[in-house]
């Protein structure tokens, strides 16, 4: 079990955060007097402080972490590093405890500075800023005290590391298992054949992410459709398959669906669906809000 618990959720947040388990705020903890833009914290909108994006670093990585981030943002679909890094930290904490275990117990010296050139293990960091949630830097932070890592950059680093271990080890177990050497010690796909490297990266980077369309490009791209016209493709192909299945709502119908939709009332696809101006969207969310707010 994770040990971020589901909590209240804010009514903004990033659309990473809404895939994942996450910490509720303490009970009886006071709550902050001004919210992020300065203005009286109201608990029924703002973001909580701990679900806040905060700036991390600069982040000193390996050459190969970077370029490693940077391949995986791009491949399956990432805004940038910074929401890929924090894929990669939920992940890690989703994983049972003895895996944790694995992941920061473990020493791998794969990059060890022993009898090294000072220059041979330089560092580098992502361009722009780096950011992480709130509460995803205090669990990094507890498990660099706990496991008496040296700084939590280093244990960014092992993970990093870790993931890069598993993946490659997958395929050096699937490369034996295909030449009939052994099929020991690789991971296990339900058919019982031996996981590959890429079937491992995928479910790394795919994890709780069933309903970003991203991921559905990313796949197609995997399979052949690699040019940003065949993306373009893809996204219509995707489309096309949707409003072929029986049980598919019309275009109507989805319009519909949308103009009854209570929840929704703020956002643009409510206002496109009823054909409103600016104008008018202002004026109706004014008096909605001003109903909420009695």
């Amino acid at each position: 079990m994770s040990q971020f618990s589901v909590g209240a959720k804010p009514s903004r947040h990033e659309g990473d955060l809404v895939r994942w388990p996450y910490p509720k705020w303490p009970a009886g903890k006071e709550l902050p007097e001004l919210n992020e833009d300065g203005e009286p914290f109201n608990p029924h909108k703002d973001t909580y402080p701990h679900l806040l994006l905060v700036p991390f670093g600069p982040l000193p990585l390996m050459p190969v972490h970077l370029s490693w981030l940077q391949r995986m943002t791009e491949a399956w679909g990432f805004e940038d590093v910074s929401e890929t890094l924090r894929h990669v930290v939920f992940v890690a904490n989703s994983e049972p405890n003895n895996n944790k275990r694995l992941i920061f117990r473990i020493k791998r010296c794969l990059h060890c500075h022993v009898g090294a050139r000072a220059d041979q293990h330089k560092k580098v960091t992502p361009d722009g800023e780096t950011k992480l949630y709130k509460f995803q830097l205090d669990w990094l932070r507890t498990v660099t005290s706990k496991c008496e890592i040296k700084s939590v950059d280093k244990t960014v680093r092992i993970l990093c590391d870790y993931y890069m271990s598993r993946i490659k080890a997958a395929d050096i177990e699937a490369a034996k298992a295909t030449s009939k050497a052994t099929t020991g010690g690789g991971e296990v796909a339900e058919g019982g054949e031996v996981k590959t490297g890429a079937q491992v990266e995928e479910e790394v980077f795919t994890m709780n992410r069933d309903h970003d369309s991203r991921v559905k490009v990313a796949r197609l791209k995997v399979a052949g459709l690699a040019t940003e016209e065949d993306q373009d493709k893809a996204v219509q192909i995707l489309s096309d398959d949707i409003q072929a299945l029986p049980s598919a709502c019309t275009p109507d119908e989805t319009l519909a669906a949308i103009r009854k939709c209570q929840v929704g009332r703020g956002s643009a696809s409510f206002a496109e669906a009823n054909l409103e101006t600016p104008e008018e969207t202002k004026k109706r969310r004014e008096k909605e809000e001003e109903l909420e707010n009695t």
